[in-house]
């Protein structure tokens, strides 16, 4: 047995394990996500492109062998130690062994040479662990302002000065931005690095040494309160992450609503007779764990008041560890509905979402409930969507609604697990 069949054998198990449709019909969101996964579960990063290569996705001229970082990473993400832990476990339950004449009773040379390649695995080994050891106990990698109110920018103090490794980079968690130095490779002459986030969220700032994550710190931007951005189809690959500033726009009306109409966009320069899309974020301390809460929200997505069809609706719960959100959709769209509790991700292309679709015209209320690692999505009186989850999400850092066209929201709230009212706002001027 080679490398070939056991890469096999784990994708068998990602695929039992991640229980989407099948790999076969996998398309490029669910290798980005499984690349997200890998990332949180393991510290280790594998692209989507060389997923799609492992899994037979893209057609490679030879087979296609990955790097040993690239297969413990799989092994982890399935809970094993690395992936000899995983061979060796496959090897157990399949009862396979040596060949009659791979067993230790062949003749005394072979014996040398396995010796000596076991000596010499030995203080590679050893090798290895002395300069992993001197890399963690070498590098310093902090920053004392963790939070603060938009733009906020964040010292980062660094050494790097006694590793030898080249490439060592420096992630700011704002990967669709059009800045290309939000990634950037560290200068080991300096000692501090300055960057200013003009977009509140709750960001990871990695360091990386030779591809892997070594040193991460968590950083809240918090929001002056509402902050609503616009995007359409000029700039759609930035929704869900960075939005630059000059797509901010301002709710002026005095009408107790969470509201932008195509009239105020227009007023503000911006295109309301295209596709478009409005987000809304708040970024705040809530003091409450999003395991053990629920957000309650009323809102609506009619035509009349600048809805655009299937009159999407997003709700976000951002978590310290993880992310919560569904997509309502006008009825008979439910194939761009989406859901997603931590490790749980689906969408209307490949499940059946029919639930997460309603008439968008009038008033309706959500409800999201989590409590002991379960989420439950109400709308009205109807409980629309279940599921367990394994990670907990933590502390809730901030909340975010998007509408395809000019959505309304009348009140926010969010409690605890025993029903204390935690966070209300009812867009009262």
């Amino acid at each position: 047995m080679n490398d070939v069949y056991f890469i096999k054998e784990i994708i068998k198990e990602i695929e039992k394990k991640l229980n989407w449709e099948s790999i076969s019909l996998w398309t490029d969101n669910e290798y980005r996500n499984l690349s997200q996964l890998i990332l949180e579960d393991t510290n280790i990063s594998i692209s989507a492109q060389t997923l799609k290569r492992l899994f037979g996705k893209v057609k490679y001229k030879n087979i296609y062998t990955p790097q040993s970082a690239t297969k413990d990473a799989l092994a982890m993400f399935l809970g094993y130690k690395d992936w000899l832990s995983f061979v060796q476990t496959k090897n157990n339950k399949t009862g396979f062994y040596f060949r009659h004449s791979d067993k230790w009773n062949i003749n005394s040379s072979y014996k040398r040479i396995l010796i000596l390649g076991g000596v010499a695995v030995l203080f590679i080994i050893i090798i290895l662990t002395v300069h992993f050891h001197s890399i963690d106990e070498s590098t310093v990698f902090y920053a004392d302002n963790l939070s603060g109110t938009v733009p906020y920018t964040v010292s980062i103090n660094y050494d790097i000065s006694k590793i030898k490794n080249q490439e060592i980079y420096i992630d700011f968690d704002e990967h669709e931005a059009e800045d290309s130095t939000l990634i950037e490779k560290l200068d080991k002459s300096r000692h501090l690095i300055n960057h200013c986030f003009e977009t509140p969220g709750f960001y990871t700032i990695r360091l990386w040494i030779d591809g892997k994550i070594y040193s991460s710190i968590k950083v809240h931007v918090l929001s002056d309160g509402w902050t609503s951005y616009y995007f359409n189809n000029d700039n759609f690959a930035q929704r869900k992450f960075v939005l630059p500033l000059e797509n901010k726009v301002m709710d002026q009306n005095n009408d107790s609503l969470l509201y932008l109409s195509p009239a105020d966009l227009t007023k503000q320069g911006f295109k309301s007779n295209t596709v478009y899309y409005l987000e809304n974020m708040l970024y705040k301390d809530f003091g409450l764990s999003a395991d053990n809460s629920e957000m309650e929200v009323k809102y609506k997505n009619s035509p009349e008041n600048g809805g655009i069809s299937c009159y999407d609706v997003e709700f976000r719960i951002i978590g310290e560890n993880g992310l919560v959100s569904v997509m309502f959709v006008q009825r008979g769209c439910h194939r761009w509905s989406e859901v997603t509790v931590g490790d749980v991700l689906l969408n209307g292309k490949y499940n059946d979402l029919t639930n997460l679709s309603s008439d968008m015209a009038s008033w309706n209320i959500i409800k999201i409930q989590l409590n002991e690692n379960k989420a439950r999505f109400i709308n009205g009186q109807d409980t629309i969507f279940s599921c367990l989850y394994k990670k907990p999400l933590g502390s809730i850092k901030g909340i975010r609604f998007v509408t395809k066209g000019s959505g309304a929201f009348d009140y926010v709230r969010l409690f605890n697990s025993n029903g204390d009212l935690k966070y209300e706002d009812n867009f009262e001027k």
